[in-house]
């Protein structure tokens, strides 16, 4: 199966990291030297996704900002002799194309909306990716998550692919969970529950919310209504729905999965990144010998 598309959300308002999102958008925040999309984007790339599409808030300009040429800054880094760190980022706008489309106010609020407002960019696919922008799952062998979820999703005849994770008993209620079946040596997912009650818990596989769709989607999708406990559009919603009309196949992640979407996952994320940096290492640990 060829996939050279994937969708990134980005167009949530970041109000776990206010007043700091009132300005830099979340997906923006850095891990390290690099904002934490272009983590996601980078797995895509090595995936050989060939165009990325990020769905993004009317007027917001971070990202297109940042996957465009800088020539202000370039002059002035060739002015001042220091032309060698422009390499860091002459390939950023090259390294993919970048599509921008955008949800507006007047759209439903949810995590299916992103998905719905892609449609056109996408109907004439085999399948697609589809990713959160503040969150990634961390190979410290640099392998591609995305690769191996095509891999996956290419030996099977499904509809879509969901990926969990394994998490304590005593989380599962934070969580959709996955109901399923196992057949031909795959987890086929029968549906998501969301945050179970303690003792109802169908498996201890969590949603992480990174998914491959066929064009089969967007019929659900027309017809979705939103969900009546607060009147949102739920992708975890449609995932079930769809898991109805044929096989949904589970992934469960194999690397290290990394929420930026909070303070304390932001701040595990840059020091698990940093821990794995043989250069930032050393300074690391002395660091955290003086302050635990």
């Amino acid at each position: 199966m060829k996939i050279e598309k994937a969708v990134i959300t980005a167009a949530g308002y970041g109000t776990r990291f206010l007043p700091v999102t009132k300005t830099i958008q979340k997906e923006m925040m850095p891990v390290l030297n690099k904002p934490l999309v272009d983590y996601v984007v980078d797995d895509c790339i090595k995936a050989g996704i060939k165009e990325i599409i990020f769905v993004v808030r009317p007027g917001e300009n971070q990202l297109r900002h940042y996957y465009s040429e800088n020539n202000d800054l370039y002059e002035y880094l060739k002015k001042m002799n220091k032309l060698e760190k422009y390499k860091s980022i002459e390939n950023l706008p090259t390294k993919a194309k970048f599509t921008f489309v955008e949800q507006g106010p007047a759209e439903i609020y949810g995590s299916a909306t992103p998905v719905k407002l892609v449609k056109d960019q996408v109907i004439n696919e085999e399948a697609f990716l589809v990713f959160m922008g503040d969150d990634f799952s961390f190979n410290a062998d640099g392998s591609s998550e995305a690769s191996k979820m095509i891999e996956l999703f290419s030996k099977t005849d499904s509809l879509a692919l969901a990926t969990f994770i394994e998490r304590p008993k005593e989380l599962l209620n934070k969580y959709g969970i996955a109901d399923f079946i196992e057949k031909s040596g795959f987890r086929f997912l029968k549906a998501i529950v969301e945050k179970p009650e303690p003792g109802t818990e169908p498996s201890n596989l969590a949603n992480i919310s990174k998914y491959i769709f066929t064009p089969k989607i967007f019929e659900i999708l027309e017809q979705q209504q939103p969900n009546p406990s607060n009147g949102e559009l739920y992708i975890t919603d449609t995932v079930t729905e769809l898991a109805k009309k044929g096989d949904v196949v589970i992934y469960p992640t194999t690397g290290q999965y990394l929420d930026g979407g909070y303070i304390l996952g932001w701040l595990e994320a840059n020091l698990i990144l940093a821990i794995n940096d043989p250069e930032l290492k050393p300074g690391l640990e002395e660091i955290l010998r003086k302050i635990l």
